[in-house]
This record gives structure tokens, C-alpha cells and sequence, in this order.
């Protein structure tokens, strides 16, 4: 028998070699990095050792096999050996934490999420590598072009929209909500009924108190918010609620990204570069996540770029030859007129934007009958904008529902500005870096750049000076999303004009991180890491930053703009001002300076793919160089030791892993969960302070469900009591005398804790120095089982799994019409506890399914009956649903009560003997 063996070229040996690489960097991305602690005697190695856990199950060994196999397949296939081997070299990056010797910190920053950004990158280059050059186009009998980047973008927010959706709405959000439904149920913005019934609740399930600062002439509350958002939404609001008002939202945020496809393709006549214009908005996180937020941005910024579209129709770009028609002029001045109504700030776009256009009228074709189209709404509209504030308030003034003081002060610009810019977690350029690309743009669109920065000064120095410049609890750069969506016309010219191949893929991977970031913000943690507000206590560090690496601070080696503590004064804020513009120069010159290098290189390179190595190789090295200064300039301590740690039980419960010792190079054995011990400082009041059971001592967030020995550190031997709660709530789960915790007490998770509080009577605060939390056993809960709160009650633990009941001390209501998720772990096992349900004033029909099992309950009115829960269902490993049919307020059942909460049935827990 013949058997021929191909030869094992270099091209494929090198092909092989980069496949094992490959997969190799992918076994490690999915690992952790951790330390055991500043406690001594924790591990022979010595205290502060450098930990590595990697995966051993099926399921990720199975990917990083993948991995490698793609890489060979376009190696072998396409013949590139050397050409995929420079495009996976960026994994090195990935490498670094694992490298077995003392590293320095910044080595540390490739873990966690933030080792995607390496995949994408790498991603790209293979993808170049693999295919010829493609070239975007569309079908070229469409009619309608814009439509395709307009559904994509549709897409793309909804998908957004879906990933963030439990967190929202949030901030303003429902007080528009609030407007919209006094338009639609009252017909008038007076808001003080709604709140009084709780309107809101259909879509907010904590209490609103009414956003009002002066009473109307009246007497009658008037939101501070402008009503013309609410009247847009309104019929949207009125056919589908709530959702039907995001649809309405995105479909209008779509349509100006297509908006913004098709006037970049009309200005640049490239469909590349229109596509790069439409991406560098699309995928934008400040436009983003606003474009499904009920906040009136958004809509603002359409409306600024129809501005624009205006601008370009006299140029011939609009809608082909220039058109003396005065209709089109209407539509534009129609548009414009709205922004006001919106919000007041926008009054300062509407203004520059009405100006400049009429600049451009003075040139054109039948001038005046252009300009008397364009200023006739707007001419009413201001009237009746100024009138209303004059109907509602008496006055004239616009500020008027502020009570004439809208906060800002030309003191506040430096610390404004540079937030709105710069800041980790508020700042426009922080937060979507591809922007910055429009600069280069405005080089070749000197005039539209001319035009763009005359309407965006006056406006940003109005939100500059305003005191709350972050926008409270929003997404990113807020004030700033109006100005965003023109953007993509310059971005699209800086495409077609540059020739640089290095530059092309700097811009590429500008989009790339860009995306990524939009991406993390909408959909990591339920959309809780895009919308925030400022840390009313202690240093505001970007949620998305936190989320993206836990081992090493990267919160402490970004600009941050924020004053804290809230209320700070006028020295505060120039002090911020300064450490931020200071921070910000590192990255401004490292990030610079790499893609300076790259542009260079670029002209050398032999191909595309090695450029993007290099390009993900010097932006990588730049960032670490970047957050190592800052750290030094910061006095930051960079290494956050006890997310590390927390992110390594979790890796321990939910996975088989391998543990590694980095630091004396061997494998660890035993318990290995055990070794990892999480200590939490207790900072201790002095006689002065102020004190109280209510102020933690410590958190702990994301505890994964297990059994755990609680311990502490402490002077003396006095009395005390330390209590331990889930939640931020004043409900405690244990509550014992500190000396108990001097030898450790037991603590039992049958879900994880979002967040675990220590706290202490003022006896034990005067004796504590730490506590500590030592794994005994981790457990991976089945779904997402982690406990928003816990409460102690007879006989057991409830550990409530999501916010649809309110806990009390005697027991807990379950929202009307609505299901609530809970686990119970009783005291004693095979003592169960029994459930008491005490319905409401009207008939109910509840619900309760554990396991398998199923049982429904008809109760009348105000009747009460007892259900005994199975041993089985109170050892904490079975869920426990309890869906109320029916429900009501008890404002509405008595008229002396401000509870406004849709309430179903009461639930006691109560102890039975064991039977």
C-alpha cells in the first residue's frame, strides 16, 4: 500500500505552530488571576501569592480547540503561514499575567473581559488574511439605499435595548413617563395625581417623588422636564405602554443613522466611507444607549442632523440638483421648531442652527422665499414656547420651572468641559475614541466644520458651566449626543481622503474598540454598566471599568473629571479639573504616539494583516504604558485583590479548574477554594463620628452561593454585635455577639449575594479591625440564582431571587398581578417552615410552583390560609414562585395612606414543629 505524506513545509509548520498558539491563548483567556490575600500563613509560598485557575471542563477546552482549528484551516488553505502567524501575535498581550515570575501590575490588565478587545483585533486580521479585500456595496437597483444601514441599525439598538432593559427605565426616564401619562389620562401636565396614584408603576417599581422645583401660578405641580418629549411618545405610549414607547425610539434613531449613511455618501460619493461614517455614530456608546432611553437627546440629535441635511441640500448634496422649492424649507424649520419644546438647552442648538442655515439661504436661488418658509414655525413656535412658560409660571423666563436658577457658573467650564470629553465613565471621547476621527475629517469639509463647531460651542458652553454636567444617573456624555449624529459626515470624509493604509486600520480598530465599549455598556450586567450617576461618598470610578478587569484597577489610571464628595465646592471641582486634564495627557500622547508609529509602519508593511498585529501589539502597549503613569501620578495602588478574589470563587464554584501557583511555578492541590481568603478592612469611627446600625462596615458584592466561615480581626475583647445582611436594606440574616466570629461562625448561600453587608453596633465598631470570609464549600446555583435581599424570619431564611416583593419584618407582599422568586433555608433540616398567605381586599387567585410541583390557591377578600412547605423545598436548593392574580393600592382603599404600591398577597413565614 502507497501512503503519500505531504511535506511539512515551513509555511505549515509556522501554520501549525500559530494554531497551537492560538488555542493555547484561548485556554488562558478564559482563566483568572488572584492572590491569596494580605493575610499571612494562607499558602506555603507565602502571603500575596500570584494565583492561576484554568478551566479544565469540556466545554472550554472544546473552544480553544476550535480556536486553533480555524487558524489552521486559513493557513493551510490559503497558503499564508507567515501571514496568519503575525495576525495571531497580538495574543501575546494575553500572555502576560500568566508568566511565571513576579510581573509588574500593568502586565495584569489583560484579564477578564478586557482580553476580547486582543480577540476582536486579532478576529480582524485573520478575517484579512483569509478573504480578498471586500468592498461594501449595495444592490444597485435599490431605490432606497439608506434603508439597509437604516435596519441594521434598527437592529443594533433593539439588540441594545433587550440587553439593558432590566435596568431600565432609570434617572428621568419615568418622570417623562409621568408627563406623558398626565397628556394621555388628564389631559394637562399637572403631575401631583399621577404620583399620588402611582401611575408610574406599570413601569417603575420603586417610589417617584415628583421632579418639581416652583409651583405653577396655580399652585398645581409642574415637572421641571420639558413636555415636548412626552408629547412625542404619547401615541406610541397610548397603543403599547411603555415598550411600544422604546420601539417608537429606536425607529426614530435608526432613521437618523440612515440619515447620516445617506448624507456621507451623498458628500464623499464612496459607499466605504459612508459605511465608516454610519458606523462611527451607530456604534457610538453615548448615541447608543440613548437611542432607546427616554431621554429627549436622542430625538435631538435627528433633528440636529436634519440641521445639516439642510445645510448640504444648497450644496447639491441633499437631494440631488438644488431645488428652489419652498417645501423643503418648511419641513427643515418645522423640525427645529420642536427642539425647545424638548428641552430648554436646546433652544442654544435651535438658535445656531436656524442662523447658519439662513447663512447658507443668502447665497442660494429665491433667498427670501426660502428663509420665510423656514422662519414661519419657528416663529410661531417660539412664541408659544415663551407663552407657555408665561401661562404655566407668569413669566417669560425659560428657567422658570428651575425657580430661576438653572446652576451653572463659568467656574465650573474647566471641570465641565473636560468631563464631558474625557471623563472614564461620562466623557464623549472616553467612551466612543472613533469620534476623535472627525477631526481629520474637517480638514477636507472645512466649511462644514466651520459650521459644526460654530453651532456646538455656545452649546457646550452651556452644559459645560451647568453644575451636574454627568446628567445624573445617565449614559454617557449625554449632553453631548445631539452634537454626535453630524459627526458622521467628516468621519466619512476622513475615510475617503486618507490613503494610508496604517491609517485605515487605526480608524478600524478605532470602530472596533468603540463597538466593544458600546457593547459592554448595553448589555454587561443588565445595562447597569452604562447608566450611572456619581459616587455620592468616595472616588466615582466608571462601572464599565470594574466590570472589565477585576484584578487591577483601571478605574485609577483614567482621567476622572467627578468632584466628590456631592455638593463639593467651587475648589473641588478645579482640583478635578486638574488631576483629570493631567491624566488625560498620558493616553492622549501614549495612544497618540502609537498610532503615529503605526501610520509609519505602515507604509513598509507587506500586508494588511501585519499592520493590524502591530497596530493591536503598539495601542496595547501604549494603554499599559498610559495607566502605569497615571497609576504614579494617581498614588493608585493598582491591584484590586478582593474582586480578584471574588472572581476566582466564582471561577472555583463554576467550573473544574486548575490552580497554579505564578509565583513558585506548581500546581496546587487540596481544597484549593479554601486558600483564598477575602479580607475586608473595617475603617473604625472615631468618638465624633456619627453612628448607626445602618452604616455598613464592609461589602462584599457578588458573593457566589456556598458555605462560608465568617471570622474577624479585632483588639480587645469587649462586647458587641455584628450583623450580616444581603442587600443594602436594614433586614439582617445573622445577628450574634462578636465574640462568636473570634472562633468563626458558619454562614449558608443557597443563592448568591449581590451584595453581602457587614455591620456592627458601636461597641463592636470600636473593636473591629477586618473581617474575614473563608469558602468551605462553593456551590454553582443553577440560573441566575442570586439573592437582591434576604430576611430572617421564624424558623428560616427567605432569600428574595428578583424586586417584584417587599420584604418586611413580620413577612413580605407579593406585587399584584406579578410572580417573585425566593429560596428558603430553614433552621433546622427537616424542620420546615410554613407559608401564611393573607390576601387583600379583593379576590385573588395565588400561585405556588417549587420543583416540580404545582399548587393554586383561591382566596376571597382579606381571607387567610396556611400552606406547608415540604422539607425538601427549605433546604435552599429549590426556587420557590408565588404569582399573585390580582392586586391593589392601598391609597385606593384608604384614603389616609400614600401607598401607591400595587400590592397582591401578604406571606408570613412561620416555624412548625418537625414532624
Amino acid at each position: 500500500m502507497l501512503v503519500i505524506v505531504a511535506p511539512v513545509t515551513s509555511s505549515r509548520l509556522v501554520t501549525l505552530l500559530a494554531a497551537a498558539w492560538t488555542a493555547l491563548a484561548a485556554w488562558v483567556s478564559f482563566g483568572a488571576i488572584t492572590f491569596t490575600g494580605p493575610a499571612n500563613g494562607m499558602l506555603d509560598s507565602g502571603p500575596g501569592a500570584r494565583l492561576g485557575l484554568l478551566p479544565l471542563d469540556a466545554r472550554h477546552l472544546a473552544i480553544a480547540i476550535a480556536a486553533g482549528l480555524v487558524v489552521a484551516a486559513i493557513g493551510l488553505i490559503r497558503q499564508r503561514g507567515v501571514f496568519v502567524a503575525s495576525a495571531v501575535s497580538p495574543l501575546a498581550l494575553i500572555f502576560m499575567p500568566w508568566l511565571p515570575f513576579p510581573v509588574p501590575a500593568v502586565f495584569l490588565v489583560w484579564t477578564g473581559a478586557v482580553v476580547t478587545v486582543v480577540w476582536l483585533g486579532v478576529a480582524l486580521a485573520l478575517a484579512r488574511a483569509a478573504m480578498r479585500p471586500w468592498h461594501i456595496s449595495l444592490f444597485p437597483w435599490s431605490r432606497w439605499p439608506a434603508v439597509i444601514p437604516g435596519v441594521l441599525a434598527f437592529v443594533v439598538f433593539a439588540i441594545a435595548a433587550w440587553s439593558a432593559s432590566p435596568s431600565r427605565p432609570g434617572g428621568d426616564e419615568p418622570h417623562y413617563l409621568v408627563i406623558t401619562q398626565s397628556l394621555l389620562y388628564d389631559g394637562d401636565l399637572r403631575i401631583e395625581n399621577n404620583h399620588r396614584r402611582g401611575d408610574y408603576r406599570a413601569y417603575f417599581a420603586g417610589d417617584l417623588a415628583p421632579h418639581v422645583i416652583r409651583p405653577g401660578r396655580d399652585g398645581e405641580m409642574y415637572s421641571i422636564h420639558a413636555p415636548g418629549l412626552p408629547a412625542l411618545i404619547l401615541p406610541a405610549f397610548a397603543i403599547a405602554g411603555y415598550p411600544g414607547v422604546v420601539v417608537f425610539l429606536i425607529l426614530i434613531a435608526a432613521s437618523a443613522c440612515a440619515l447620516a449613511w445617506s448624507l456621507a455618501w451623498r458628500a464623499t460619493g464612496s459607499m466605504s466611507a459612508a459605511w465608516f461614517g454610519w458606523s462611527v455614530v451607530t456604534f457610538s456608546a453615548p448615541f447608543l444607549l440613548e437611542s432607546f432611553a427616554v431621554f429627549p437627546d436622542a430625538p435631538g440629535a435627528a433633528i440636529v442632523l436634519t440641521g445639516f441635511w439642510a445645510l448640504l441640500r444648497e450644496e447639491g448634496h441633499g437631494d440631488g440638483p438644488v431645488s428652489s422649492s419652498p417645501v423643503p424649507w418648511v419641513l427643515h424649520g418645522a423640525a427645529l421648531a420642536m427642539l425647545p419644546w424638548l428641552h430648554t438647552r436646546f433652544a442654544v442648538l435651535a438658535a445656531t442652527m436656524g442662523g447658519l442655515i439662513l447663512v447658507r439661504l443668502a447665497r442660494s436661488s429665491n433667498p427670501f422665499g426660502k428663509a420665510a418658509a423656514f422662519l414661519a414655525i419657528p416663529a410661531l413656535s417660539a412664541l408659544a414656547w415663551l407663552g407657555f412658560f408665561l401661562v404655566i409660571y407668569g413669566t417669560l423666563d425659560p428657567t422658570a420651572p428651575y425657580g430661576g436658577d438653572v446652576g451653572s457658573s463659568l467656574a465650573f467650564l474647566p471641570n465641565g468641559f473636560g468631563g464631558l470629553l474625557f471623563d472614564q465613565g461620562f466623557g464623549l471621547i472616553a467612551t466612543a475614541p472613533v469620534l476623535a476621527v472627525a477631526v481629520i475629517g474637517f480638514a477636507r469639509t472645512r466649511r462644514l466644520g466651520f459650521e459644526w463647531l460654530v453651532m456646538a460651542a455656545p452649546y457646550v458652553l452651556s452644559v459645560g458651566t451647568y453644575a451636574m454636567w454627568w446628567a445624573g444617573s445617565s449614559g454617557p456624555a449625554r449632553f453631548l449626543v445631539p452634537l454626535v449624529l453630524p459627526l458622521a459626515i467628516p468621519a466619512a470624509c476622513a475615510w475617503a481622503s486618507v490613503t494610508s493604509r496604517g491609517a485605515k486600520i487605526v480608524m478600524l480598530i478605532a470602530v472596533l474598540v468603540s463597538a466593544w465599549l458600546a457593547a459592554v455598556m448595553a448589555g454587561g450586567a443588565d445595562g447597569r454598566l452604562g447608566y450611572h450617576s456619581r459616587n455620592e461618598s468616595g472616588p466615582t470610578a466608571a462601572p464599565y471599568l470594574e466590570w472589565s478587569n477585576p484584578v487591577v484597577d483601571l478605574a485609577g489610571g483614567s482621567p476622572a473629571f467627578v468632584p466628590l464628595p456631592a455638593g463639593s465646592a467651587l475648589e473641588a471641582r478645579q482640583a478635578a479639573a486638574r488631576a483629570g486634564f493631567i491624566a488625560t495627557l498620558p493616553w492622549v500622547l501614549c495612544i497618540g504616539g502609537a498610532a503615529c508609529g503605526i501610520i509609519v509602519f505602515g507604509a513598509r508593511a507587506r500586508s494588511s494583516e501585519t499592520i493590524i498585529a502591530l497596530a493591536m501589539l503598539a495601542l496595547g502597549c501604549g494603554a499599559m504604558v498610559a495607566l502605569a503613569v497615571v497609576w504614579k501620578l494617581n498614588a493608585v495602588e493598582p491591584l484590586t485583590i478582593v474582586p480578584a478574589q471574588m472572581q476566582a470563587w466564582h471561577t472555583l464554584a463554576a467550573d473544574r479548574v486548575a490552580v497554579i501557583d505564578l509565583t513558585s511555578r506548581r500546581r496546587l492541590t487540596g481544597t484549593d477554594a479554601g486558600r483564598i481568603v477575602i479580607e475586608m478592612p473595617v475603617r473604625r469611627a472615631g468618638r465624633g463620628t456619627p453612628r448607626g446600625l445602618n452604616r455598613p462596615l464592609a461589602t462584599l458584592p457578588g458573593v457566589p452561593a456556598g458555605s462560608y466561615l465568617v471570622t474577624v480581626k479585632r483588639h480587645g475583647a469587649g462586647d458587641g454585635l455584628l450583623i450580616i445582611g444581603v442587600g443594602n436594606d436594614q433586614f439582617s440574616i445573622v445577628t450574634r455577639p462578636l465574640a462568636v466570629f473570634d472562633a468563626g461562625l458558619r454562614l449558608e448561600l443557597p443563592a448568591g449575594a449581590r451584595v453581602l453587608t457587614i455591620r456592627g453596633d458601636e461597641a463592636a465598631r470600636d473593636q473591629l479591625e477586618a473581617v474575614q470570609l473563608r469558602p468551605l464549600a462553593l456551590a454553582a446555583a443553577a440560573g441566575p440564582r442570586v439573592a437582591r435581599r434576604a430576611v430572617r424570619y421564624e424558623g428560616g431564611v427567605a432569600f428574595f431571587l428578583d424586586e417584584s416583593s417587599f420584604p418586611e419584618p413580620s413577612g413580605f407582599w407579593v406585587g399584584g398581578a406579578r410572580s417573585t422568586s425566593l429560596t428558603l433555608l430553614a433552621d433546622t433540616a427537616g424542620a420546615a417552615p410554613a407559608l401564611v398567605l393573607r390576601n387583600g381586599p379583593v379576590e385573588n387567585r395565588v400561585t405556588l410552583e417549587f420543583g416540580s410541583r404545582r399548587e393554586e390557591i383561591v382566596l376571597a377578600a382579606g381571607e387567610e390560609r396556611q400552606f406547608d412547605v415540604p422539607a425538601e423545598a427549605a433546604s435552599g436548593d429549590t426556587v420557590l414562585t408565588i404569582r399573585s392574580a390580582a392586586g391593589f393600592r392601598p391609597s385606593d382603599t384608604d384614603p389616609n395612606s400614600r401607598d401607591t404600591r400595587r400590592l397582591g398577597v401578604f406571606v408570613r413565614v412561620v416555624g412548625r414543629r418537625q414532624p
